[in-house]
């Protein structure tokens, strides 16, 4: 139970569950779990993304309620992470010229940064952006302040998702009635939570290995160099299984308990496997169905790490894996065959130091580890204070009209802004149709009467013709 009315509050919106954790940060460094709740939301996310509003809304409210009757507090904001298929990383370069040398200032790095973001399509939201390095004439730098040039290009890597991702997630939790107080990137939590510094100076790549996607983050000299979620997890793999005609829970029991990622190719024959009502189905078969499927999640990665244009020379750091598909029976030397990286590390627990108290096994098996990346990230306080009186969030709202963070101001004028624009420029091209259509029709109209003239014209000359010869015969 929280007996200071200061804690944070993070929420990870997983494919299989929400998990939802309430905690403090210590002096000596150790994050104190106060509360904890996870609910099942496989009805209402799919690849990481909401496809059900009603659902997730309910799941909030219950997740709410649940931190709440721990703690005896008021939960008024939470941190939520984003991530889920589609989300993936763009190169930009801003380019700006001077008349004669001058010295770069902080003020003309954070104009270009703004040109950067303000690049984003109609469609896309540029939800993180990060600085890779500067270009001033023959000079490459990562902070370029205070040199002399009379040039800069500033390379930019944009990680973007569908405008709806965030907007789904915001109305969501404005119809609870919770606030939030950011949105940070969770595979990027999460790597910063997992991955030592030596790794992500040496060059290394991040997979965390989801239920319904696998994301991928490639590191270098401490930057973060590309990012992909592929829609592709472990709940494939059970599909896959349930395709012999099996449940979706004694498929996962199964695969628990005889998968692998490499089949035995030993030669041997293998007992068929016994289901629960009596049924056998063929081990080589199930195996193969495992190993195929694995073997396109790892091809996959695999694509992904040449996309990002490192190759294994220059990621010392080799793969640094973790999530709940990575804990299939010889998957390390499935990465090895298909990746060719020998250097391969398996995370199955964060590197922040926790304090659980009455929790008892709390995270003993990583399924936490999203959730408690993204506490870490948080520094505002989510309490609202004592239960029974109202929230922060609550105090200052009318009905069905929240008051919104400025963050969350921010970005609805920034949505009506970009709403109003594209329906005048709908508007716009809608006239401009309507008007080259009509001019289109009056030259088409034009062109008729000019065809029948001449048509006429023809058929008098014709006849003038025709009556000649006529008058002649006679």
């Amino acid at each position: 139970m929280a007996t200071e009315d200061k804690f944070i509050v993070a929420i990870e919106l997983g494919s299989s569950k929400v998990t939802g954790i309430a905690g403090r940060k210590q002096p000596d460094g150790v994050t104190q779990i106060l509360a904890f709740a996870q609910e099942p939301s496989t009805t209402f996310i799919r690849k990481g993304r909401i496809n059900n509003v009603n659902k997730m809304t309910q799941c909030i409210l219950n997740m709410k309620e649940k931190l709440e009757q721990q703690l005896q507090k008021s939960v008024s904001r939470v941190y939520v992470g984003i991530g889920g298929m589609g989300m993936h990383t763009v190169a930009n370069t801003v380019v700006k010229h001077f008349d004669s040398k001058v010295e770069i200032t902080q003020e003309m790095v954070d104009a270009m940064c703004d040109e950067n973001r303000n690049t984003a399509s109609p469609d896309r939201d540029i939800l993180e952006s990060v600085p890779q390095e500067y270009r001033l004439g023959t000079q490459v730098q990562t902070d370029p302040v205070g040199i002399l040039s009379d040039g800069i290009e500033g390379h930019f890597l944009n990680i973007v998702a569908n405008q709806s991702v965030r907007e789904e997630i915001r109305n969501c939790f404005r119809t609870a009635g919770v606030a939030i107080a950011d949105l940070p990137i969770t595979v990027q939590a999460l790597a910063d939570a997992m991955l030592t510094e030596p790794e992500k100076r040496s060059g290394c790549v991040f997979v965390d290995m989801g239920a319904e996607t696998t994301s991928v983050a490639v590191y270098k000299n401490n930057l973060l160099r590309h990012l992909a979620v592929i829609p592709l997890g472990g709940a494939n793999v059970n599909r896959d299984i349930m395709s012999l005609q099996i449940e979706d829970d004694e498929a996962e029991e199964l695969k628990l308990k005889y998968a692998s990622a490499i089949a035995d190719n030993s030669g041997e024959k293998r007992k068929p496997i016994v289901l629960r009502d009596g049924r056998h189905i063929d081990f080589d078969e199930f195996s193969g169905l495992v190993e195929a499927r694995m073997e396109e999640i790892i091809l996959n990665i695999k694509n992904q790490i040449a996309l990002s244009k490192y190759d294994k020379g220059q990621l010392i750091g080799g793969l640094v894996i973790t999530g709940g598909a990575s804990h299939l029976k010889d998957i390390d030397k499935a990465f090895v065959r298909d990746t060719q990286f020998e250097k391969i590390r398996f995370v199955r627990n964060i590197r922040i130091p926790l304090r659980a108290g009455e929790f008892g096994e709390f995270n003993a098996d990583g399924d936490c580890n999203s959730a408690i990346a993204l506490l870490d990230k948080g520094e505002m306080n989510c309490c609202g204070g004592s239960l029974g009186q109202p929230t922060l969030f609550e105090e200052h709202k009318e009905p069905e009209q929240p008051v919104l963070t400025p963050e969350e101001q921010a970005e609805e004028e920034k949505r009506k802004a970009e709403a109003e624009a594209l329906r005048l420029k709908q508007e716009a091209e809608a006239k401009a149709a309507a008007e080259a259509a009509e001019r289109q029709r009056l030259k088409e109209e034009e062109e008729r009467r000019r065809k029948e003239r001449l048509r006429s014209g023809w058929k008098k000359v014709s006849n003038f013709f025709s009556k000649l010869v006529s008058e002649k015969d006679e």
